[in-house]
Parts: C-alpha cells; sequence; structure tokens
C-alpha cells in the first residue's frame, strides 16, 4: 500500500496542477473574475491608507466584513503592488496551504502524511476545477481558510499531546477577524471539548469567548458607531436559497460516501467521531448560510476541509471497510480513488485545456484586456461619481467606491426602497450608472471564448 501511496500522490498532483492552470493563468488580466473582486479591492486601498473600512449608514456601501483581511492585503498591496492582484495571489497561496494543513490534519488523525498529501491534493484539484468565484480571485476567503487550518492543525496536536487547547482556540478567533463565515471548525473544536473533556473545557472555551467579545470591542473603539452598523447589516434569509445552491454538493458527494465507509467500520475510534463531528457541522453550517441572499459557495469551505481529512483516512484505512470483506484493501483503494477521478474528470470545463492548446483562446483574453483598459477610460472622462457593475473597471478609471449593489438590493428587499426610490438617491447625489462590455468581465470572456454558458 506504501507504493500504491506514492502513486496516487502522483497522480492527484497532475490533476491538480492542471486545473490550478487557468485560475493562475487568469488571474494576470485586468478583468472581473467574481462581483466582489473591485468590492475587496476598494477595501484594500483604504486598508493600506489605514483608513476605516466601514463607511457611514447613510452611504450607499456597506462592509459586513471583520477589518483584518482588509489591512493586512492593503499593507502587503504597499509592498507588493496593486491589491487586486496581492489578493488574487493570496488566495491562491490560501489554498496551497489548506492542502497542506489537511495533509498535517490527517497525520495527526492517524493516516499516513503520504495519503493525507493525497487527501490536499484532492481538495486543491476540486477548489481548482469548481470553485473559480474564489480561486485565483480577489476575495479575502481562501487566506483566512488557510489560518482557520492553521489553528484546527494545532488544536489536533494539542489534543493529541493531552496539552491545553488555549492557543489554538485563540488563533480560530483571530482568524473570524479575518472572515467571519468561518464557523465550523472553532463550533467542532469546542464541541469536541466539551464532550470530550466535560467541565475541564469549560476554562478554554470561556478565555477564548472572552477574546472574541474583546476583540469586537477594539474593534467598536478603533471604527467607532460605524462597525457594528455595518456589520449587522440587514440581509434577508429564505431556506428555499438552499435549493438553489445544493446541487454544488455533489463535487463532495464522492469524498462523503467514502469518509463514510470509512467512519463506519471505525466508529469507535477518535479519529472517526472527530470527522464524523466536523463534517456534520460543516454540512450543517453551509446549508444555513445558504438561506442567506447573496451566500455562495464559500459557505463550503469548511466541508471541503473535512471531506478532504476524510477522504485521506479512508484511503489509509481502505482495508477495515466493509468492502474489504469481499475485496482486497489495495483493490477498494483502487475503486475509492477511480470515483474521486472520474468525478473530477468526467467534466464540460476544459478551460486548463484551452489554455495550454488554444492560441485563439489566450488572445481572446489578451484582447478583453485591451478592452478593460478602453472601457476605464470611458469612465474615468464621466464627470463626477459612477457606479460602473463592474467594481474592478471603476476602481481601474480611479473613481470612487459610490454604491454596493448589495446594499441597494437588500434596501429592495427589506422594503426600504423602491427602484424609483433608489434612482431618485443616486440622482441627488450625481451619481451616473455605467454598463461596462461583457469582455471586462472573465466569466463572459469565457463563455464567449469557449462558445458556451460557463457556470462558475
Amino acid at each position: 500500500m506504501r507504493l500504491r501511496a506514492w502513486g496516487y500522490l502522483g497522480v492527484f498532483g497532475v490533476v491538480a496542477v492542471y486545473f490550478l492552470i487557468w485560475p493562475a493563468w487568469r488571474a494576470q488580466f485586468p478583468l472581473e473574475i467574481w462581483p466582489t473582486e473591485g468590492w475587496n479591492a476598494y477595501y484594500q486601498d483604504m486598508g493600506a491608507r489605514w483608513l476605516s473600512v466601514y463607511p457611514k449608514p447613510d452611504a450607499l456601501i456597506v462592509n459586513n466584513y471583520p477589518p483584518l483581511s482588509f489591512y493586512a492585503i492593503g499593507q502587503l498591496a504597499n509592498l507588493f503592488g496593486d491589491a487586486l492582484y496581492v489578493g488574487r495571489a493570496l488566495s491562491i497561496v490560501g489554498l496551497l496551504a489548506v492542502a497542506v494543513e489537511i495533509a498535517l490534519a490527517a497525520r495527526l488523525l492517524g493516516a499516513s502524511l503520504v495519503w493525507g498529501g493525497v487527501g490536499g491534493l484532492s481538495v486543491i484539484a476540486v477548489m481548482a476545477h469548481n470553485f473559480l468565484n474564489y480561486v485565483g480571485a480577489d476575495d479575502p476567503q481562501l487566506a483566512g481558510q488557510a489560518v482557520m487550518g492553521a489553528a484546527l492543525v494545532w488544536f489536533l496536536a494539542r489534543q493529541r499531546a493531552g496539552r491545553s487547547s488555549v492557543g489554538p482556540l485563540l488563533l480560530m478567533v483571530l482568524a473570524g477577524f479575518w472572515k467571519h463565515n468561518m464557523i465550523a471548525i472553532p463550533v467542532t473544536a469546542v464541541l469536541w471539548l466539551l464532550v470530550r473533556d466535560g467541565r475541564k473545557a469549560l476554562a478554554p472555551v470561556a478565555i477564548s469567548g472572552a477574546a472574541a467579545l474583546g476583540g469586537l470591542v477594539v474593534c467598536r473603539l478603533v471604527f467607532g458607531p460605524d462597525f457594528l452598523a455595518n456589520l449587522l447589516t440587514p440581509r434577508s434569509y429564505n431556506p428555499a436559497r438552499i435549493i438553489q445552491n445544493v446541487g454544488h454538493l455533489q463535487w463532495q458527494a464522492a469524498g462523503v460516501a467514502i469518509t463514510a465507509l470509512w467512519a463506519v467500520a471505525n466508529r469507535r475510534s477518535d479519529a472517526a467521531r472527530f470527522t464524523t463531528l466536523f463534517m456534520a457541522v460543516g454540512l450543517a453550517s453551509c446549508l444555513l448560510q445558504w438561506c442567506g441572499d447573496a451566500v455562495f459557495q464559500n459557505a463550503e469551505y469548511d466541508l471541503v476541509m473535512a471531506v478532504g481529512i476524510g477522504t485521506a483516512l479512508a484511503l489509509d484505512g481502505a482495508g477495515a471497510t466493509v468492502l474489504a470483506r469481499r475485496w482486497s484493501a489495495a483493490q477498494v483503494c483502487d475503486g475509492m480513488v477511480i470515483v474521486l477521478l472520474l468525478r473530477l474528470l468526467l467534466t464540460n470545463r476544459h478551460e486548463p485545456a484551452l489554455v495550454l492548446f488554444s492560441p485563439d483562446f489566450r488572445a481572446t483574453f489578451v484582447q478583453a484586456a485591451a478592452v478593460t483598459r478602453q472601457e476605464a477610460a470611458r469612465v474615468a472622462a464621466l464627470p463626477g461619481a459612477v457606479s460602473c457593475d463592474n467594481k474592478v473597471l471603476c476602481r481601474m478609471a480611479g473613481k470612487p467606491f459610490v454604491v454596493d449593489e448589495f446594499k441597494l438590493d437588500q434596501m429592495l428587499a427589506k422594503g426600504v426602497a423602491t427602484p424609483a426610490v433608489i434612482d431618485e438617491m443616486l440622482a441627488a447625489r450625481g451619481i451616473s450608472r455605467f454598463a461596462a462590455d461583457r469582455r471586462s468581465w472573465a466569466y463572459g470572456v469565457t463563455q464567449v471564448a469557449s462558445g458556451k454558458a460557463t457556470a462558475y
């Protein structure tokens, strides 16, 4: 099995690199990859100048994220250049770090480091293939996930050594001030402590809870009342939105099934119990977040990490599953790997191959970049403030951030305003609207260049 593990490590390494080609290559162009990119870049620009990243309540923009990522990426931009591209690079680095953390977490739970590496590489492949709104895009989620993943590895190491978990829990709190929706890892850690240690768990849980509260107090003192007003921005919720997103869980289904086979056979082990708990909390967190308007694939990330760890444990423990009663451990392992690979490779998404082998595809993006610069020049020539449907383009034109569609959409959803009232507000503030050329969006160019509709 050791030789087989090394072989599959190489196979998944090739697959992971193949799927990473597209988001890494795409990241060099000044095209908007996902609508939050310009939003993030504007606030990162503020963070680079140590300005407040929380607008006044009467502004037509809003920031319901915690502050840490904006200042960290903003300061990195002061060193390395445009925050847009720094954020894109950091998302890829974050994904690679998450893969390493999955390997280490699986190792601490009993898998070999090689099988842990297979689990980590499988996550890179899945993410780079099916989470293209965030991989290689200027979004803080993956970098924050890496921080939270480091806390998870530290937590498992401290648990294994029988030592205090205060340090890892505090790092989880810090990660929460980078991005606030990564809740499955801290919830899993707290539940695990309470079940395992009973009353002894109360002290570390209380300390980390006090740290989280203290962090909110510090933010309130630094940013004033605008902090909570932005953080608690009303959002519409509807459980029916789960149906709109649940189909994307198909990319986790194979890993969940493989993990379940192993977990049932090892249900008395701490590794199986922890992994099952992590997956259950990750799924519940994902479904709960999907009830909210404008919540997308990033709600799945904790679940993706749990599945990656479970996959590594299942492959390493294939001989302990019920299938091993009929087939050898090697055959069961081969079958699991085939299922994972087939789900990845049976696809109508061929952007990596187009990047490698189609000069026309590559040329289309070069042309689209030129169009985007021309569009930015048009926006720059417009008098006064401008609301762009492509925020990356408006930022490139040097226009200030004055309209956030999310805030306007929530005002409409909550009945606070009507379309006519919003038009009047824009007119009163001298804000004109600009509809960008479709080619200024990376996903729009991909649809045209590949001759099909691309669902990200």
